[in-house]
């Protein structure tokens, strides 16, 4: 949330506050006990959206998928090592040069061509893995590059992906605090009004929670010097 939403939260917060520490006096009005429940219900939405938001960063998975790139270039390595010695052993140039390209380091690779490349490889090794008994190349070193292979490009374009979300979760929280408002200022408030004389105690507590973002004087207010809704 900015700045003003941030404001506007802490004011849903004291008004639903005020509520319930004055419940007996409204208690008897359903339609006030309905807005309540959903001015409750909202703030838990803006929340949670929050929430998500604070865990979706994208900072973590980026370094998440440096991690797992780094682990997938020392896994083909190993294996580029073996193959290349295999080649080198039995005079293979062509089969030399294609497992060197292939497995070149991957810091000038962009991001979506590391799979393919690493894809093709491992399918040239299993077909070779039976000349390859040898040279201690096990199932279990195919499978770990497959799957590191597997997670990087999982997280390929990930924060991306979570700028999306974040987004979308911007545009619910400022939806959410926009008819959160509307429904205090046209609903709540008038409702309120019937508390301004026989319930003064009441009546000011919830002008002064209503007043956290911006204290103004309501235009049927006698009192100038008292806080009103906004």
């Amino acid at each position: 949330m900015n700045k003003t939403q941030s404001k506007e939260f802490r004011m849903f917060d004291t008004t639903l506050e005020c509520l319930s520490n004055y419940q007996s006096k409204w208690e008897p009005i359903t339609a006030i006990g309905l807005l309540k429940e959903k001015l409750g219900v909202n703030i838990a939405l803006i929340r949670d959206l929050n929430k998500k938001k604070s865990s979706s960063l994208s900072n973590p998975v980026t370094a998440g998928k440096d991690k797992t790139k780094e682990l997938l270039e020392e896994s083909i390595e190993v294996l580029g090592g073996i193959v290349i010695s295999y080649a080198e052993a039995t005079g293979q140039k062509e089969l030399l040069q294609k497992v060197k390209l292939l497995t070149k380091s991957f810091a000038r690779k962009r991001e979506t061509d590391i799979e393919p490349k690493v894809t093709t490889f491992l399918d040239l090794v299993r077909e070779l893995q039976p000349q390859l008994g040898g040279y201690a190349l096990t199932e279990d070193m195919l499978a770990e590059a497959e799957t590191l292979c597997t997670q990087f490009v999982s997280m390929v374009g990930a924060p991306r992906k979570i700028t999306v979300q974040s987004s979308s979760a911007n545009s619910e929280v400022d939806n959410l605090v926009s008819e959160t408002k509307k429904m205090l200022t046209n609903q709540l408030d008038n409702l309120m009004l019937r508390f301004r004389t026989r319930e003064s105690e009441f009546y000011n507590a919830y002008c002064q929670a209503r007043s956290v973002v911006e204290p103004a004087s309501h235009p049927r207010e006698k009192q100038v010097d008292e806080q009103q809704p906004t």
